[in-house]
This record gives structure tokens, C-alpha cells and sequence, in this order.
């Protein structure tokens, strides 16, 4: 099983993501996500850069996997 970090954003990410996902899942893929908040809502919320901590943390943690 491989996992992955997956970011749904803004925009039509959430709706690409979805679809995405599904189309995964109906091809019954070896993988399981980390989804992580990014954009508009993170960078609301004071983070400047609108990618958090915890992002950034799996992000690193899941490329080397």
C-alpha cells in the first residue's frame, strides 16, 4: 500500500480531487491519502503562505514512503 498526501484547495480542486479519487478507487488502487488543507481557508486563518505545518509535515512524510 502506498500512501500519499492529497490537497483538495480551492477552486474546482475539490471537485477534481473527488473525481479523482474515485476513479482510483473503482480501479481498486494500492493507496491511502493524508489529506491536508491548503489555500484560501489556511491562509484566512493567519498562515500567510496557506500551507500549514501539519501540511508541510506530510507532505515530507508521505514522498519518501
Amino acid at each position: 500500500m502506498q500512501k500519499v498526501t492529497i490537497a483538495k484547495g480551492d477552486g474546482i480542486g475539490p471537485e477534481i480531487m473527488d473525481a479523482t479519487l474515485k476513479i482510483l478507487k473503482a480501479a481498486n488502487s494500492r493507496i491511502e491519502y493524508d489529506e491536508i488543507e491548503i489555500g484560501e481557508k489556511v491562509y484566512l486563518s493567519g498562515n500567510t503562505s496557506g500551507i500549514g505545518k501539519e501540511a508541510w509535515d506530510s507532505i515530507r512524510q508521505t514522498r519518501s514512503s
